[in-house]
């Protein structure tokens, strides 16, 4: 372009859906004590990690849906509270900050309580149904109930039941309260980072224990199918498998058990994304933050990606 804005990053102010103006992206230098660029940071944070987080926008439906008992009222403040500070952030003076950051780190110790116990309650579920050496796809499991009485449950089923479980709300919430709590203090340090991943992920991996028995018995389920297509393939009785039968078995056996460990990891693995992607920001040499719009972000391809978003938008 040509004038003032000659050589210079643009981008379009839109008002009311229409392009007004066409604005300079300038680099702004601030002192490194200043208060602003903290402020800046955690704001420049707070929108770089919105979409890592998307889940805490939902979070109060998401429990609604799930028809939480018991706990509800709990589990529900918990979710309020760390809408209302995560939404809050852009808006916050230092004071603020302070305070809800104290708010934050009270309500994600109750959330951490919460989670606990949940997952004691998970484990008690599991146990209620007797796990055997071996499970089958497709075969139901015979357990001695009281005085005696003898019931089935479809093994498959049952993990997919506890995968449904409350523990996984709370989980979630106690991710989102973690992240909340870095942000907050604006400590993006390594060991900050790390200290409060590795409390997510002791509390990731006693969950996940619970599940551990059932996935191993359907894997010695899978290899009692192998066994059996040996024996078919070495001219052994196998009774009326054949030899396409057993190989079907197997293959929707392993099929069952990825599915398992594929959710799994979605349930628990996938929320520690927020916590690589924070310390990927944090370890940069520069940060560059601009201000579009009244949107805080925090470098030029994002910049340039909500400009020409805003440009789509006028445009449509």
């Amino acid at each position: 372009g040509s004038g003032e804005l000659s050589g210079k990053k643009t981008t379009s102010v839109v008002e009311k859906g229409r392009i007004t103006a066409i604005a300079g992206l300038e680099r702004v230098d601030v002192p490194a004590t200043s208060n602003l660029l903290s402020m800046l940071l955690t704001m420049g944070m707070f929108g770089a990690i919105q979409n890592h987080l998307s889940y805490i926008s939902n979070v109060c439906t998401d429990i609604r849906n799930r028809q939480i008992f018991g706990d509800h009222a709990r589990l529900e403040r918990i979710s309020e509270v760390i809408l209302d500070c995560f939404e809050s952030i852009p808006e916050m003076d230092q004071e603020m900050m302070r305070l809800n950051l104290s708010r934050m780190v009270s309500n994600t110790d109750e959330c951490l309580e919460l989670l606990i116990v949940m997952r004691e309650e998970l484990a008690r579920e599991s146990r209620a149904n007797h796990v055997p050496h071996r499970t089958f796809d497709l075969q139901q499991v015979e357990v001695n109930g009281p005085d005696r009485q003898k019931f089935y449950y479809d093994p498959v089923q049952v993990v997919r039941q506890m995968m449904g479980h409350n523990v996984f709300a709370a989980y979630e919430r106690f991710v989102a309260g973690k992240i909340c709590q870095i942000v907050l203090s604006g400590n993006y340090s390594p060991s900050n980072l790390e200290r409060n991943k590795q409390s997510v992920i002791r509390m990731k991996d006693s969950i996940r224990k619970v599940f551990e028995r059932r996935i191993k018995a359907h894997r010695e389920g899978a290899k009692e199918y192998e066994r059996l297509i040996l024996d078919c393939n070495n001219g052994y009785d196998v009774g009326n498998w054949t030899l396409e039968g057993l190989e079907q078995a197997r293959s929707r056996q392993l099929q069952t058990i990825a599915d398992i460990e594929r959710q799994l990891d979605g349930l628990l693995d996938a929320k520690l994304e927020s916590f690589d992607f924070l310390s990927r920001l944090a370890n940069r040499d520069e940060i560059d933050v601009y201000l579009i719009n009244g949107a805080i972000v925090i470098d030029e391809k994002e910049a340039q990606s909500m400009a020409n978003q805003q440009d789509l938008l006028a445009a449509g």
